[in-house]
């Protein structure tokens, strides 16, 4: 298959779920640069909210994360299958602490 073949498979993969895509952009970038216009660095401190969220995140999304794709837990057999579920997890992991350090950081600030 051609590069160009696979592209046309993944758009066609990713197009029920571009509205998706583009909320969680939205979600990611607006607590980014309002966070960011208020001296906002990863290296801040975010709080509470920002250390507890994302591991609680990243439990939950191993047993949600089958559910999604209309399966179970019990599907997951192989080592693939349990590092991919592991990569998406760890993922969504990441994705709520980049989202929740700088909200965590706005909340906790001192204008």
């Amino acid at each position: 298959m051609t590069i160009t073949g696979t592209l046309t498979v993944l758009w066609y993969s990713a197009q029920p779920w571009l509205w998706l895509i583009a909320l969680m952009v939205v979600l990611f970038l607006v607590p980014q640069v309002i966070a960011r216009l208020k001296g906002y660095h990863f290296s801040a401190k975010g709080g509470k909210g920002s250390k507890y969220f994302p591991p609680l995140i990243f439990i939950l999304s191993i047993f949600l994360v089958p559910l999604h794709t209309d399966s179970t837990l019990a599907y997951v057999n192989t080592w693939v299958d349990w590092i991919a579920l592991l990569g998406a997890s760890f993922g969504l992991a990441l994705y709520a602490w980049l989202v929740f350090h700088p909200i965590c950081y706005l909340r906790n600030h001192k204008a």
